[in-house]
């Protein structure tokens, strides 16, 4: 029975990392994986998995016993967020090549990366011959070519999962927000009124994000709310990924990760903000007339890398 370590921002509730994990793990069963071994916060059980402490010492004979570890999506190597983060995600990676296992990064995307160590510690992992790296994002694909890494164009494996969900567009007058924190909506209310929008829902991606503010309403279900509204509007990417996929309408608001990825669906700038109220509101109109056709891009995107996974495994 094969056997798969993998790993990633697991089990910390943040919305974009859980739609990836439910993909991997579907994904890695789909090819044979009977189990599949992964790290995640103490006390975290979750279906379709071994769970094991993401800073217990089991995890090395756990990645023994696999025979491939696989890095399933997301930004693991950056250290905006903190260099802590990034060691975590390295010592995985050196393990899994001081182990000789194959090393594949399935849908990430590399940066930014501010540090010196930090760029010297990618580029250690990146030009081993064994590391595989999917990219999630042309600009990460370009970065490990020019490191000397073996990389592959992808895309985000939150595809793979809606792909798989039974989800049918049912648009509503209604418009829901993913903010990090407070910000003045009056004016951005007053343009979706303009536009027969009359229900707003404020809805949370990663837990700290903003809750609460009146006159919006707590949205319930994420993904339902996402495909049942009339435009989405957010601080988060994986939001705007799934208004993309199910052809939503969206403007995202100062996301560099997002502005990399849609960079090769779109070229229009409407579908980007700063964080500025009145900017957003003059883009809501603008936005609303745009008719998005990404789906059967994203699909077959999607598709594409599976098949890249696949060959890689194969080939090992």
């Amino acid at each position: 029975m094969a056997t798969a370590f993998l790993w990633g921002y697991y089990g910390f509730d943040n919305f974009g990392d859980e739609l990836m994990f439910k993909a991997c793990v579907n994904l890695l069963k789909e090819l044979g994986f009977g189990t599949i071994y992964t790290p995640l916060p103490k006390r975290k059980r979750t279906i379709g998995v071994t769970a094991v402490d993401r800073y217990s010492l089991k995890i090395l004979s756990f990645l023994k016993k696999s025979q491939v570890s696989i890095a399933g999506g997301g930004g693991l190597f950056q250290d905006v967020t903190s260099l802590r983060s990034l060691l975590y995600y390295y010592s995985l990676s050196k393990a899994s090549l001081l182990m000789n296992k194959p090393l594949i990064f399935f849908g990430n995307s590399v940066g930014p990366l501010r540090r010196r160590l930090s760029k010297k510690l990618v580029w250690d992992v990146f030009k081993d011959k064994r590391t595989v790296f999917i990219a999630r994002d042309p600009a990460s694909y370009r970065y490990v070519r020019m490191v000397g890494g073996n990389a592959m164009l992808g895309t985000d494996p939150a595809i793979i999962h809606l792909m798989e969900s039974d989800m049918e567009r049912n648009a509503e007058k209604k418009a829901v927000f993913f903010l990090k924190s407070p910000i003045d909506v009056s004016y951005i209310l007053k343009s979706l009124r303009g536009q027969g929008i009359n229900d707003f829902v404020i809805s949370t991606a990663f837990p700290g994000d903003h809750s609460y503010l009146p006159p919006l309403r707590n949205g319930e279900n994420l993904l339902e709310e996402i495909v049942s509204s009339s435009i989405v509007i957010t601080e988060r990417f994986h939001p705007a990924l799934v208004a993309a996929y199910f052809e939503v309408p969206f403007i995202i608001i100062d996301c560099q990760k997002a502005r990399r990825f849609f960079a090769r669906y779109t070229k229009e700038d409407h579908f980007f903000s700063k964080r500025d109220p009145l900017e957003i509101s003059l883009k809501v109109p603008v936005v609303l007339k745009k008719e998005l056709q990404l789906k059967e891009k994203m699909r077959n995107d999607a598709i594409e890398m599976k098949e890249m996974l696949k060959g890689v495994l194969k080939g090992w």
